[in-house]
């Protein structure tokens, strides 16, 4: 079967690590060209990684022009995620693009729209979707092996070290750039989308983080499920794995998980376990997985491509409006000092205010 052709656009310090450990020899995709203006970044792919010099750009339009691809893959600021995405599938490539999805939830609506009308697929790169232990949880619930689920606790503990660390600037480290990956999970797990959200962040005193790096969130679901959120880039506890610690309850019994350890490419922290009531906690095998993380993500991209069909948890551009509204809410709870909002409301309002990175 022919790999699907993808032009990478974006080769900053989270591009180029999908150029270096994630799309070289993978099944399913292959890279035609690259794209970035910053001439230092296409002459690094040229050394590194052996690009030969005519499929370097520093446009979009030109690549697109140029070489023939499949589809894209955009690893750039937030900011420029619409503009690159909307010309790409304008020019008829199906996307793949990092998250978040959008800077606005307006900006959200009018790719969907546009993926749909030209019958491309888009695709946002929540990656912690593919990783052995929230897909055994998203199952469990599904399965109702031990009843109903009734509520989720989560933890999210870092400590950013004491010098230099690239979320120090950013307006919304936790709520925005971090939390995106829980909220999603929390989407794919619980298999509805929250109604109703309240949150708290702040900044501690002695700081090193322009925005507020601590947070705690209350969402709820039309089902009655709750779910209890805190996350912390200043923990001076135990650090937990990126996905968080989960604790699951349900009508007959418990589930602990956890996920995505502190190396991309590794499931050296993947672990599921199950809790009966007056029983022992017993551990789970996990599913096996052989591409997972972002490979996983572009094998299901390949696959949506090849087939037309999107599977149930598959991380679209429309699906994934709700994970913006989440972080939207989240936004305005914080800043109402915790007023509870309804995510109907925030959906309406398509606000081109939208999500401050």
């Amino acid at each position: 079967m022919d790999k699907i052709r993808l032009t990478h656009i974006g080769l900053g310090r989270w591009g180029f690590d999908w150029a270096r450990d994630i799309l070289p020899g993978h099944p399913d995709v292959e890279v035609v060209a690259y794209v970035d203006s910053d001439e230092a970044a296409l002459r690094r792919v040229q050394k590194e990684l052996g690009a030969s010099p005519g499929i370097c750009f520093a446009e979009t339009r030109a690549a697109l022009r140029s070489v023939a691809s499949d589809g894209v893959v955009i690893c750039l600021p937030i900011a420029l995620h619409a503009p690159v995405a909307r010309e790409a599938l304008q020019a008829g490539r199906h996307v793949v693009v990092e998250k978040p999805f959008t800077a606005t939830l307006q900006e959200a609506h009018e790719l969907a729209d546009l993926a749909e009308a030209r019958r491309r697929v888009l695709m946002v790169s929540q990656n912690y979707r593919y990783f052995p232990a929230p897909v055994m949880a998203a199952e469990f619930v599904r399965q109702g092996h031990f009843g109903k689920l009734s509520q989720i606790k989560i933890d999210f503990r870092r400590n950013a070290p004491v010098e230099g660390h690239n979320y120090w600037a950013l307006r919304n480290p936790l709520l925005v750039d971090m939390a995106v990956h829980h909220y999603d999970l929390v989407r794919m797990v619980v298999g509805e989308d929250p109604v109703e959200l309240s949150c708290r962040s702040w900044n501690p005193p002695g700081s090193p983080f322009t925005g507020d790096p601590c947070g705690a969130i209350v969402l709820t679901f039309p089902n009655g499920v709750a779910v209890s959120y805190r996350g912390s880039w200043l923990d001076q506890g135990p650090q937990t794995a990126w996905a968080g610690e989960w604790q699951m309850d349900f009508e007959r019994g418990s589930v602990l998980w956890t996920s995505r350890a502190d190396r991309p490419n590794s499931l050296a922290r993947e672990r599921f376990a199950t809790k009966r009531p007056n029983a022992e906690i017993e551990v789970q095998t996990l599913p096996r997985m052989p591409l997972y993380g972002r490979k996983g993500v572009l094998a299901a991209f390949a696959t949506v491509i090849r087939t037309g069909r999107e599977p149930p948890d598959f991380p679209s551009g429309r699906s994934n409006i709700a994970t913006l509204a989440i972080i939207e809410a989240a936004l305005k709870s914080s800043a109402a000092t915790g007023a509870s909002q309804c995510l109907a409301d925030v959906l309406a309002s398509t606000s081109k205010a939208g999500v401050r990175r």
